[in-house]
């Protein structure tokens, strides 16, 4: 039979909808068929398939790298090999964030007349308002997004994977934004400045409480906090956690009412309350910040699942809730869980570690020696397939790298102030090992205390050890290096001689890799001149030269077997070390010679 009759000619252009799902389409303008049967909206913009555009003409003082210039790399530019699977695997018509069904807008969504001030001089010196508004984003954008992903993503993996990113569908401006302005730290001739001008006024003028919102300030703050605007940062996540209880993000039933009944869009949400909780435990931690989440009432939202369910859009079983991982080492079954919920567990570690630090004088021993017997079971019951936070194919699991960082400095926090390395922190200290407090009575278990403290410290130096790309880590990284730097630096001031050449190749290994972060990170840039500045003063009032009154920790994993006598015998208290560490200064604030 012949059927050419019933054959009908293709359409010339096809909607957005039906080109991400890759189905055929009638054409039909306003909404074509498809989409008016599943009631959804229509959008179509100009095929560029067989189109080789001409390079427009720069305006007339456009800054280089600006939000709304041109892109300055050709595809052949980017990072080599980074990108082409990508880019092979989803074309430019078929990204999601062509169409303005998922980005409502760009920098192109921010009206020149509500931006005064200051960021009104920042755009216009910048050309941001000049460009004449385009509905098909720029090239640079799609090379910005792609920095996000390859750089920032696995560390903070709040939003979808990139080939389900549509499920949030359509993103705001000021995430959008918020998204550029992290991938534009990654890219050469980009100014992230205008981006972060552009990020925060979009993020302002967003005056909707959603979801998508507290992403952008959660994904804010922790950049800020990493370009050394630490002010900012926590202003940021504070209004990120605030609209987030205010909005109920940490119960269920929200997860529910929003998720639109799709796997992928509700497991953005549990990852974001969730990274939520690890942050208020890392800004806690070294910005002498309260926790404002740990201990929320009522937080029945279950924990993230893995990553490659969270790629494929589906899972064959359900997320578990918080009580069944923390009671999974007696589960008589063992179960796979996701890196992520090894981090909230290592989050929640830490937070009571600063909780112990912080109610010194209220602590009882008992507490002590529970929380270090939960910080000692958590590594030894993490994924046998990824020891080390390395996978099989050699890559590192960020998520997991993470999570033993915040261990390692629980661990730090809890002993520290029980050793005779540094005296006990204040109530609002961060850092505990940068400034002087009160010093706590010395006791027998001092000297034990010191060797667990630098025995996390090392792992710290260990995970830096991985050789692997630095940029991909947690910027949050950089403040594990600092708290291990002065764990070292303390011991190197007061070891035998013989024990000081490996605390000076761990703190040269800590300067390398903040040296090689401070491209990136004006934060790295800062601590390293810090830790630099310390350690030469380590060097100019050398090494006791009484060996028997050190601690015989060598490198670390002794369990101070020269302990001395009991509470009543004579206790050696360590040595002063407020000629490093200002009584009355936090680290950062320490005034320092340029290097």
């Amino acid at each position: 039979m012949q059927k050419s009759a019933q054959t009908s000619t293709p359409a010339p252009l096809a909607c957005l909808a039906c080109r991400r799902k890759h189905l055929k389409c009638d054409g039909i303008q306003p909404t074509c068929g498809r989409c008016h049967k599943a009631q959804i909206d229509c959008h179509y913009t100009p095929s560029r398939r067989g189109y080789r555009s001409t390079p427009r003409s720069k305006p007339v003082g456009a800054s280089v790298g600006s939000p709304a210039s041109s892109a300055v790399y050709s595809d052949q530019q980017s990072v080599p090999g980074m990108f082409d699977t990508m880019h092979h695997a989803m074309q430019p018509s078929e990204w999601p964030t062509q169409g303005p069904s998922l980005l409502q807008g760009g920098l192109e969504g921010l009206d020149a007349s509500t931006m005064g001030g200051s960021n009104q001089g920042l755009l216009t010196q910048n050309n941001l308002l000049a460009i004449p508004i385009d509905p098909v984003p720029a090239d640079n954008d799609f090379r910005l997004l792609d920095f996000y992903y390859a750089f920032f993503h696995d560390a903070h993996p709040i939003l979808p994977p990139i080939q389900q990113l549509h499920a949030l569908a359509p993103i705001p401006p000021s995430l959008n934004l918020v998204i550029k302005f992290i991938g534009a730290h990654f890219a050469f001739d980009v100014s992230a400045d205008a981006y972060k001008a552009a990020a925060a006024e979009a993020i302002a003028q967003d005056l909707a409480p959603s979801f998508y919102k507290v992403q952008a300030l959660l994904l804010f703050s922790t950049v800020l906090h990493a370009r050394n605007d630490r002010e900012e940062a926590y202003d940021s996540f504070c209004a990120a956690a605030n609209l987030a209880i205010d909005l109920g993000m940490y119960q269920r039933s929200f997860m529910v009412r929003h998720g639109q009944n799709s796997f992928v869009r509700e497991e953005s949400l549990r990852r974001t309350w969730w990274e939520l909780y690890i942050c208020d435990a890392m800004f806690a931690a070294f910005d002498q910040c309260p926790c404002r989440i740990s201990n929320l009432p009522g937080m029945d939202i279950p924990l993230p699942c893995d990553d490659a369910s969270f790629a494929t859009g589906f899972s064959l079983i359900d997320p578990p809730s918080l009580p069944q991982f923390y009671n999974r080492i007696f589960s008589a079954r063992e179960h796979k869980y996701s890196s992520f919920c090894y981090a909230v567990e290592a989050a929640k570690l830490l937070s009571r570690a600063l909780t112990l630090s912080n109610n010194i004088d209220n602590t009882g021993r008992d507490q002590v020696e529970s929380l270090e017997a939960n910080i000692t079971s958590w590594f030894h019951h993490l994924p046998d397939d990824r020891p080390n936070a390395l996978c099989a194919d050699g890559n590192v699991d960020q998520m997991l790298f993470r999570a033993y960082m915040i261990t390692h400095c629980a661990s730090i926090y809890l002993h520290l102030p029980r050793s005779n390395l540094l005296a006990t922190p204040t109530a609002n200290a961060s850092i505990a090992c940068a400034r002087k407090g009160p010093s706590l009575p010395p006791t027998s278990h001092t000297l034990t205390h010191a060797a667990k403290a630098l025995e996390a410290a090392n792992g710290i130096v260990a995970l830096a050890a991985l050789r692997k790309p630095l940029l991909k880590h947690t910027p949050f990284f950089i403040c594990g290096l600092v708290l291990s730097a002065v764990v070292q630096l303390c011991a190197w001031s007061i070891t035998a001689t013989g024990a000081v050449e490996p605390r000076r190749d761990r703190l040269a290994l800590i300067v390398g890799e903040l040296k090689s972060l401070d491209r990136t990170w004006a934060l790295a840039h800062q601590v390293m001149c810090h830790i630099k500045r310390l350690a030469r003063e380590v060097l100019e009032i050398g090494v006791q030269s009484e060996p028997s009154r050190g601690l015989g920790l060598g490198d670390g994993e002794g369990q101070g077997e020269g302990e001395i006598q009991g509470e009543g015998g004579a206790i050696d208290q360590g040595p002063d070390v407020s000629s490093l560490v200002s009584s009355e200064m936090w680290l950062g604030d320490i005034e320092f010679e340029q290097v």
